[in-house]
């Protein structure tokens, strides 16, 4: 048995003492304060019933026909819990006023009156600690509900026995006046109980957790905005709904990657929750050959784009950039591809001219051979020409695709250069590659620190 429905228990026989000893007193002394506490008691009774059997469906696992758990059904014992209070509080009221009227009635003060209210103070102060201990500790409505309610006992109590104690001086209104403090009391309760609860079925967002949600998802590196927050409670659960805007140019798996972040980091702020969170693409800050590279993502059919260029002139915008298509595209239908990556761009910019030169894209693995054996005079000239300009450490293969000759080479370049010089490094390299061998029809340089 769970810690919540054991407390939940022990709080149901406890009221089912009190209510029988509150009962016998009561009617021995004609003491409307202490039957108002023994009808008050016999409620906490069902109360706690109620609670305990929140609590147990509180905790059944989701299933098909409630897949967001059973978790309300501790609000729902709450709120029943309150509706309960506050018509005992009424009648309470209604009774008070009358003896009231009519003098206060025939109250005893017999010595064990005080003796039994002094128990049910020190058993009253016990079961609001435990509960609100317990409720608090693990997010339980029904028992940080039972808590308030053993609280209200504590209190009316209070107010029972100081009415006792000003009918043994000599006051016999003062039993009645005690009797009609518990029903304020327990009213009061009740509709705070009722409020909080009414509150959480309501899906109402708690006070300032939706600003905390929004700061520890704008915190996670890679989100540009946070757009909307959308949070609910049930169960001591939280449920944030949390959309955030990621670069376009993030892909699939690094905006995934973003999404769990920013889960970790909600769950880390605000405690247990389910936390879904939807990611839409930002432009924001981006820079513009990064915004034709985001245009050229929504054609179908582009494999790839690079060395883009954005070219600002007197005449106007110009943008250059090579487009990578399957290579056994018909040009029949490449064209169309083409063309609508360039309404994509111009879109993108306003009014540009695009240029796109078109390149072949292999989209599967494809066979090749290292020709250093069966070709070394070709091997030979390629390495012979690579370390002449990159120096004795330069890596060279030579590779048979088919029909196709291929040299590839890795460079080592100065720590302290610039991209751009190390990119200078491999063009001339390239150049001379393909100055020296006529035959070759690709060159891919790769530099290294």
């Amino acid at each position: 048995m769970s810690t919540a429905r054991r407390t939940a228990l022990l709080s149901f026989l406890a009221a089912l003492g009190l209510t029988a000893a509150k009962l016998v007193v009561g009617l021995a002394t004609s003491s409307l304060g202490i039957l108002a506490e023994a009808a008050h008691s016999g409620l906490d009774a069902v109360a706690a019933l109620l609670s305990l059997y929140a609590v147990g469906v509180a905790e059944r696992p989701p299933d098909a026909q409630h897949q967001y758990g059973h978790g309300k059904a501790q609000n729902l014992g709450a709120l029943t819990e309150a509706v309960i209070l506050a018509g005992v509080a009424v009648w309470i009221g209604v009774e008070a006023v009358l003896r009231l009227r009519s003098g206060g009635g025939d109250v005893q003060a017999h010595w064990y009156a005080f003796v039994l209210l002094g128990a049910v103070l020190a058993i009253d102060a016990t079961r609001a600690y435990l509960s609100y201990r317990v409720g608090r500790a693990e997010r339980n409505a029904a028992l940080v509900a039972s808590a308030v309610h053993f609280a209200s006992d504590f209190a009316g109590t209070t107010a029972v026995l100081i009415g006792l104690t000003a009918v043994a001086a000599g006051y016999p209104r003062g039993d009645a006046v005690a009797a009609l403090c518990v029903a304020v009391l327990v009213f009061v309760a009740a509709v705070r109980l009722a409020a909080h609860n009414v509150d959480i079925l309501m899906d109402r967002a708690p006070s300032g957790l939706t600003r905390e949600i929004e700061q520890a998802a704008r915190a996670v590196p890679g989100v540009t905005e946070v757009r909307s927050v959308r949070v609910r409670e049930a169960a001591g659960e939280s449920f944030a709904d949390v959309t955030i805007g990621v670069s376009r140019l993030e892909g699939l798996e690094r905006s995934h990657q973003t999404m769990d972040e920013v889960e970790e980091a909600v769950r880390s702020r605000i405690g247990p929750a389910q936390v879904t969170v939807h990611v839409e693409p930002s432009a924001g800050g981006e820079a513009p050959n990064e915004r034709v590279a985001a245009a050229a993502l929504r054609v179908p059919g582009v494999v790839e784009t690079h060395n883009i260029t954005v070219l600002e002139g007197d005449d106007g915008r110009a943008i250059t950039l090579h487009v990578r298509l399957d290579e056994d595209m018909a040009m029949r239908d490449a064209a169309p591809v083409v063309e609508r990556l360039k309404e994509e761009i111009r879109s993108e910019f306003g009014v540009a001219r695009v240029y796109a030169h078109v390149e072949p894209s292999a989209l599967g693995a494809q066979p090749a051979r290292d020709v250093a054996g069966e070709e070394p005079d070709i091997a030979a000239t390629a390495t012979r020409v690579v370390r002449a300009l990159a120096g004795e450490g330069a890596e060279v293969v030579v590779y048979r695709q088919g029909e196709r000759l291929l040299v590839v080479t890795s460079l080592h370049a100065d720590p302290s250069q610039s991209v751009r010089e190390a990119h200078n490094l491999a063009s001339r390299v390239e150049d001379a590659l393909r100055d020296a061998l006529d035959s070759v029809d690709d060159v891919i340089v790769e530099v290294l620190l």
